[in-house]
């Protein structure tokens, strides 16, 4: 008898895709066969988890139902909530469709899941449900996991080497200053450079990189022009993978809550996150050992993409000493 073939239609988010991993591995250990719909730039990331067997990538709408009515699949795991994420399922004549309900999609659905009410729990959990009516037990862990082999390791240290950084001379700490949500989610500029300052002063062996994507280029530059032009820019020009790659040769990661947080953590690279408008309880990094700052005043969380009251003291006052403590914990 032939496996189930499952398609798990991914979120489109880095951080939501890296959070959903424990999902595919549940579908895998159940026995399914487990293609993954996904965002072209997510597509290499998808590559690298254990318990996907292929990936699909999104297109325009023909182009999608193409690929989707091709794979001859028996179910479709919808993790995003919206209505075209079943509406795709459901012209591709797949006959079971998991999906919460809500956003008037429930007839698309088969079926509909209701989503458990109650305390706040991390994202990794949110498809407990879904697994449920699936009859797929859920993981004992919801700690996603990404492990590299050692060509994907080679390629990282080639990439570093690249950008003039040895990770046998001294231990290497990434900087992440981006946060494609918005800027509310942003620590300051300064306060991450007197942070790397600091950082070099008290461990002079300590290598640091400067990680963007291409859309936070502008604000990685002025990081380093502000930091002595000496601490390179690296991931502009890299796939998801390549940036899997050249995480996985960092000792820590100082971050604002974004995807390449949640890449890090997954790869089990020591995080030092940075909270403010966003709520730690729902989307911490994964797993032990992480140092998480949350500025809690009483208007956060907030989820907006800019402060409303104008002050974002939720990050402004959150101190670089205590980002420098929360780095050197992973050392």
């Amino acid at each position: 008898m032939s496996a189930t073939r499952s398609l798990v239609y991914a979120p489109n988010w880095v951080g939501d895709t890296v959070m959903a991993l424990p999902v595919l591995a549940a579908l895998a250990a159940a026995g399914r066969a487990v293609d993954v719909l996904a965002r072209p730039h997510l597509v290499p990331l998808v590559g690298l988890a254990a318990g996907a067997a292929g990936a699909l990538s999104r297109g325009d709408d023909r182009t999608t139902l193409a690929a989707m009515r091709a794979g001859g699949y028996d179910e479709a795991v919808l993790l995003p909530n919206s209505f075209r994420s079943a509406w795709l399922a459901r012209r591709a004549g797949i006959p079971r469709r998991f999906g919460y309900r809500g956003g008037f999609r429930g007839p698309l659905l088969a079926p509909a899941v209701p989503r458990a009410g109650g305390a706040v729990r991390h994202q990794t959990a949110d498809y407990a449900e879904l697994l449920a009516a699936m009859g797929v037990p859920s993981p004992e862990d919801w700690t996603p996991r990404l492990a590299l082999g050692a060509t994907e390791r080679e390629r990282g240290r080639q990439l570093l080497a690249r950008a003039g950084i040895d990770p046998a001379a001294g231990p290497v700490v990434g900087v992440f200053p981006g946060a494609e949500f918005g800027a509310s989610k942003r620590w300051p500029r300064e306060h991450f450079a007197d942070a790397m300052r600091e950082l070099r002063r008290r461990h002079r062996d300590l290598q640091l990189s400067i990680l963007a994507g291409p859309k936070e280029v502008w604000l990685a530059v002025r990081l380093h022009e502000e930091t002595g032009k000496i601490h390179p820019v690296i991931g502009p020009d890299l796939d998801l993978g390549e940036l899997a790659a050249v995480l996985a040769a960092h000792r820590a990661l100082l971050t604002n809550d974004s995807g390449p947080m949640h890449l890090a953590a997954a790869l089990g690279v020591h995080c030092a996150a940075l909270f403010g408008p966003t709520d730690p309880a729902r989307t911490a990094p994964s797993g032990a050992g992480h140092e998480v700052l949350y500025g809690h005043r009483w208007c956060s969380p907030c989820f907006r993409r800019r402060c409303p009251l104008g002050h974002h003291r939720c990050m402004t006052d959150l101190p670089a000493t205590a980002a420098v403590a929360a780095v050197e914990a992973g050392l």
